[in-house]
């Protein structure tokens, strides 16, 4: 087999379920192996919904993992791609349906900063869809289950597109909404059918029959991935951490409620860690419930690296590709002896790979998918394979790694980064660190705006969080990367570039 045969599936997890054929599903569960901190039995158990941790640790691909285990005839999965599906336009309705004060016009208005309500809208709609569909079970058919059905497709058609919108168009405080048999509102119909109603009035009324609806042994799981916030501007800034910050609250009383009542509906969400800090300073108490029924990915336990997980994750996959073609497995010690050369750069090929990432599935995969894409031909991923790709793989890897950024650095700030940094050295002091921002802030001006916006000690700060940066002890000859369990930056230590990245930053 060359390089070109092997189905490595994508560096993104979402992708690799596209299509829903049950070979690729088959290809998803046969390689996925399970974080060793992670208790996938809890998720499965709703005593855990909630997974955190760094970009490209393997959120989504657990998400889909737990989706896949518990998918059965009377068990059902929907996912809500906040980043896609929620795109800017929805979330201006968002803002808009959260507006709680009526002002006259002209005035200045204010705003509510607070989505629980509209949250909970879109939640109840996507289950009432699910029951209408025919797609999932949850509660039991009753004239009360159809009157949460009729309340949740109430509003007024579009006139253009002649459907209802996920989220209601409020204006001044009230929806349109149109008259149904099953609809027990007590309100002023005009002859067309129509009556206009406070939005909070509705989800109120939306929250009281749920509370009522007999409950049946089917199950229905929603899944929230992809949360991000934008940095546009600060106020879009402000209202996706706040639209992600009362999801978060949302999840967790939707899922207190469907426990207290005996439903079989479950919501899960996965919140980047970057997010996650900046949501953190917005007010509400989300440690707790992030405490007490979340989970942070994490695949730096491992004490012995040849024997690491996400090797294993390799090994799967390739043992996978092998059995489509008819081929049998090999083992530990056959399959990289077969695939992979004796040594790079003096190390065991598995440790180089885990030096040259961040143990995070993604890079691994990333690496081995640069190299089939650049030389499929080939007959193994040797020497000289994974040495061509190695700039194409830290330009991809900062990109990544920096996207961690984005909930707190605009994108010119985070091209300033670089800048900084390129051309340095691999190894300096934080002092080192202080001379050469002065020398780049007279020759780049963006570097100079950026040490305007953000402190040094902070950027370094930042900077080890997300693993570009780490800290070496030249006595004790150990490195500290965040991404290995070591929390925080030591200033009085070294600083230390991550091996993967010199070719980008021509070190």
């Amino acid at each position: 087999m060359n390089l070109r045969d092997f189905d490595l599936g994508t560096t993104d997890a979402k992708n690799s379920l596209l299509f829903g054929d049950e070979a690729e599903a088959k290809l998803f569960l046969d390689s996925f192996v399970e974080p060793e901190n992670l208790q996938i039995d809890k998720f499965i158990d709703r005593k855990k919904y909630y997974v955190t941790g760094l970009k490209g640790i393997g959120k989504t691909a657990l998400l889909r993992y737990i989706a896949k285990q518990m998918d059965s005839d009377s068990s059902q999965s929907i996912f809500v791609l906040f980043k896609s599906d929620i795109d800017e336009n929805l979330r201006k309705n968002f803002a808009m349906a959260a507006r709680l004060q009526v002002v006259e016009e002209n005035s200045v208005q204010s705003e509510s900063s607070d989505y629980e309500s509209v949250w909970r809208w879109l939640i109840y709609k996507k289950i009432a869809h699910a029951i209408d569909d025919n797609f999932a079970e949850p509660f039991q058919r009753t004239p009360l289950l159809e009157e949460f059905i009729a309340l949740m497709k109430s509003e007024k058609e579009n006139s253009k597109s002649g459907i209802n919108r996920i989220i209601p168009s409020v204006k001044k405080g009230q929806i349109e909404i149109s008259k149904s048999p099953k609809l027990k509102l007590d309100l002023q119909w005009d002859n067309e059918g129509n009556a206009k109603i406070k939005f909070s009035q509705l989800v109120e009324k939306a929250d009281d029959i749920f509370e009522q609806l007999p409950p049946s042994s089917g199950r229905l799981n929603i899944f929230f991935d992809e949360l991000e916030v934008t940095y546009s501007t600060a106020k879009q800034h402000e209202r996706d951490a706040g639209l992600i910050r009362d999801l978060i609250v949302s999840v967790e009383k939707i899922n207190a409620t469907a426990k207290r009542l005996g439903y079989s509906i479950c919501l899960y969400a996965a919140i980047r860690s970057e997010v996650l800090k900046s949501v953190k300073t917005l007010g509400k108490e989300i440690n707790k419930p992030i405490a007490d029924f979340g989970t942070e990915i994490s695949w730096n336990q491992s004490k012995i690296e040849s024997d690491h997980p996400l090797l294993k994750i390799i090994e799967k996959r390739i043992n996978a590709s092998l059995a489509a073609r008819g081929e049998r497995s090999l083992n530990s010690n056959e399959l990289w002896t077969t695939y992979f050369p004796q040594k790079i750069d003096d190390k065991e090929p598995q440790i180089y790979i885990l030096h040259s990432s961040w143990y995070r599935p993604r890079d691994v995969f990333k690496m081995l998918l640069l190299a089939q894409d650049h030389y499929p031909n080939e007959a193994s991923f040797n020497r000289v394979v994974l040495k061509a790709i190695r700039k194409q793989y830290a330009s991809a890897s900062w990109t990544e790694l920096t996207e961690e950024l984005t909930a707190s650095y605009k994108d010119q700030e985070i091209e300033s980064l670089r800048h900084l940094l390129f051309g340095f050295k691999q190894r300096f002091t934080l002092s080192e660190l202080d001379d050469i921002s002065k020398q780049r802030s007279e020759e780049y001006q963006d570097v100079r705006e950026l040490l305007k916006t953000h402190e040094l000690r902070k950027i370094v700060s930042d900077l080890y969080r997300i693993g570009i940066l780490g800290n070496f002890n030249r006595e004790h000859n150990k490195f500290r990367f965040a991404f290995r369990g070591d929390a925080d930056v030591i200033f009085g230590e070294s600083l230390y570039i991550h091996n993967a990245l010199k070719s980008l930053l021509s070190i």
